[in-house]
């Protein structure tokens, strides 16, 4: 479609937590398809519609912080 709107959209797998972006646009005719977990395989989204989701891009976390920082901060 020329004068298609695009949107970003956020997905979470449901099997490890792993996040996710895709590109979602829409269309004149209909499209399906699935994007599996680049972690865990599990299905983290599945389409059909007149709508397509591309540019998947897992997102950048920062890992939560173990330890005794915690213990530091009570004193």
């Amino acid at each position: 479609m020329a004068n298609s709107i695009w949107t970003t959209e956020e997905f979470t797998c449901s099997g490890c937590g792993m996040n996710y972006t895709a590109t979602r646009e829409k269309h004149a005719d209909k499209h399906s398809g699935s994007f599996k977990c680049r972690v865990c395989n599990a299905e983290v989204h599945a389409w059909s519609g007149y709508h397509n989701f591309f540019d998947w891009e897992a997102i950048e976390t920062r890992t939560p912080v173990f330890g005794r920082r915690w213990e530091q901060s009570r004193r």
